[in-house]
């Protein structure tokens, strides 16, 4: 990957920090989108020898990517066990929800009052691929960067970074979903098509709507899903 940077924009590709960082990114991209696609199930034990392994690099990278996943809620830091893909929980589920229901709509109705119209090209481009993706893993991280440029947008740093800790923490909630229902993406996608247009049009309150159904579509289809899964092991 480091081949692919650019001299001209002042990166030496010899420094080992870049290519550490560019190796952490690649690491945690694929782990990410491995976990969020059921290829990686929940309550895995990652090692990071058998990782860099895979991803042809060294420990370094894999334990710093590992961090960052970490920092997600993707996967825990047991002190026994060592790297362990995160398990979905109704009871998790339910208290990150509550929190969003009450603080998405808020920072969407600053969104729409910030947003500028280049931001809302960027938003719009990324509903553009994710109506063209199929894969549940990329499209989930695609999401992630979709409703980041809205949560930006809003000029609201303290709200906004409060929310996306809690959509990285929403974010295998959001793939648990999509195993229960493949086809709310078609509904999802339809939900940020109407959070753009909220933008366009500068109307907070059109944006509620879509931001609401959000939440409550994801919150059911996972309750669904997870309470299905303890009937199976039950």
């Amino acid at each position: 990957m480091v081949a692919d940077i650019d001299p001209a924009l002042g990166y030496d590709p010899t420094d080992d920090a870049l290519n550490r960082r560019t190796a952490q990114s690649m690491v945690a991209e694929r782990l990410r989108v491995e976990i969020l696609s059921g290829v990686i199930a929940p309550g895995t034990r990652l090692l990071q020898t058998k990782v860099a392994e895979r991803m042809k690099t060294s420990t370094t990278p894999v334990r710093e990517a590992m961090a960052e996943l970490s920092a997600e809620g993707l996967v825990d830091l047991d002190p026994h066990r060592g790297v362990i893909v995160h398990r979905p929980t109704v009871e998790e589920l339910h208290e990150v929800y509550e929190m969003r229901s009450i603080l998405d709509p808020v920072l969407m109705a600053k969104t729409v009052d910030n947003i500028t119209h280049t931001e809302i090209a960027r938003a719009a481009a990324l509903c553009d691929r994710m109506e063209a993706e199929t894969e549940a893993g990329a499209w989930v991280v695609l999401n992630s960067h979709f409703h980041a440029v809205l949560d930006q947008a809003a000029r609201s740093p303290l709200l906004a970074t409060t929310v996306r800790n809690l959509r990285n923490r929403s974010a295998i909630y959001i793939a648990a979903s999509l195993q229960e229902s493949p086809e709310r993406m078609v509904d999802a996608n339809a939900e940020h098509a109407a959070m753009v247009d909220a933008c366009r049009r500068g109307d907070p309150q059109e944006g509620l709507e879509p931001t609401r159904s959000h939440i409550g579509a994801t919150v059911g289809l996972v309750t669904r899903y997870l309470q299905r899964l303890e009937a199976k092991s039950a």
